[in-house]
Parts: C-alpha cells; structure tokens; sequence
C-alpha cells in the first residue's frame, strides 16, 4: 500500500491549475539582475509599449488577459496572432476626462497625462482582434452567451464588452487603481461592476508575480492588488 503514495504524489504535481491565466511563475534565483527602474516622468507610452513593456515585464513571454494566448518575450503568438498592448483604463477616457483633443494637447496641457498613459498597472497583453471592439464601450454584462470567436470568450453589445471571467479581476483592480491613483473618473454603474468583478475573480499568483515585477520597474505597487478588500472601501465623490 505504501508503494502507491509515490505514484499519487506523481500524479498530483504534473496536474496544472484547472482554471489559472498560466503556469504560475517560477521564483527569480538571487544572482539574477533586478530590472532597472522605470522614471514615467521621463517615459511615454510609446518608449514604455517598445522597450519596457515586453522585454522587462513579460521577459518570460506570457498569457494574453482576455483570451489566455501564448505569446513569447517578443508578443510574439504561438498561433500567429497579433498580440497588442490594451489599456484597461482607456486612453479615450482620458482625453475626454481631461478636454483633451488629442494626445500630443495632453502632454502639453496635463503633465500627469504622460504617467497615466505609460502606467503598466493599466497595461495588458491582448490579442489585437479584439481591442477595436473596445471603442466606445465600457465593461460590463452582457446578456446571453455569445462570445463570437472559436478559442475565446469575449461578448459585446453596443454599449458594454464582458471578457471571460478568469479576467474580470484584473481589469476591475486595474481601473480602479487608475481612479485612486490618478483621480480618474467612473461612473457609479462601472463601480459596482467592478467590485463584483472583484469579488467573483480574487488576485492570482500571476497577477500579484506581476504587481512586484512593475513596483520592481516604476516605484509602485496596486494596493487592490495587495489588499482586494480595500475594493468595498471605495466610493465616489459627488460631481462638483
């Protein structure tokens, strides 16, 4: 009877995780280098999205948020997709938040508009198909399930995307996380969204290995991250 614990153990660690966004992420031996920091006051989108967000964030290469796609430390898909970079809290809601026409009158008219934009905490891998479904749409539920793509669950109506729920977390930290760090606005409708999202899709490994790699990178932490109850804390400010 003893003989058979070995086998059983076997079994149990070349089981992976039924429902995880990827492998969980092996620990950084000692000898390894730290990435240098990143200073966003002197790093715009653009600098961050070529030269920092996949070679030093994802160096390891990693898992697409809303469709869980493969990709290497390049974006590079192993099934030949295009993989981009989607801003949770979306750049068009800054503009429009902050009266900018554009980007180029932001980062004249707002100096915190370069950090807002180049944050990694509101930045995800994301496979390039979907992110024009994003304009003009907030998160939310959408009724039915029609997630319209073979390998990927992400539905859509005119007003609001619902991406799969092993994603639903991570979006909802993130956003939120640009409204404390940032004083951008949400709606009331979005809020509580969001703290349902919160509730039903708690942090994983993967997201809080990657909340330390981008505190490692710029400085700072997502507290939702850390603490996700701090979540149920939040509410907004009446309109002025």
């Amino acid at each position: 009877m003893y003989s058979k614990f070995p086998l059983l153990l076997l079994l149990l660690l070349n089981l992976g995780p039924v429902a995880a966004e990827g492998p969980a992420s092996v620990a950084v031996p000692a000898n390894v280098a730290v990435p240098a920091a990143v200073d966003l006051d002197m790093h715009d989108y653009d600098t961050i999205a070529s030269e920092v967000f996949w070679q030093k964030l994802y160096p390891e290469g990693g898992w697409t948020l809303y469709c869980g796609f493969r990709f290497d430390m390049q974006g590079q898909s192993q099934e030949g997709l295009a993989i981009g970079i989607d801003q949770m809290y979306a750049t068009d809601w800054m503009l429009d938040n902050l009266h900018c026409r554009n980007r180029t009158e932001c980062y004249a008219k707002n100096k915190q508009f370069k950090k807002m934009e180049a944050d990694m905490h509101n930045l995800y891998p994301a496979w390039s198909d979907l992110l024009v479904y994003r304009n003009g749409r907030s998160f939310g539920s959408v009724p039915g399930k029609d997630s319209r793509f073979e390998n990927c669950e992400f539905e859509w109506d005119q007003k609001v995307i619902e991406p799969r729920d092993l994603s639903k977390g991570n979006i909802a930290r993130s956003i939120l996380y640009m409204h404390k760090q940032y004083e951008l606005p949400i709606t009331n409708e979005l809020l509580q969204t969001l703290k349902l999202w919160n509730r039903q899709d708690p942090p994983s490994e993967q997201e809080a290995d990657r909340n330390n790699k981008i505190e490692q990178l710029q400085g700072q932490r997502n507290p939702y991250i850390d603490k996700p109850m701090l979540v149920e804390k939040i509410i907004l400010s009446p309109k002025k």
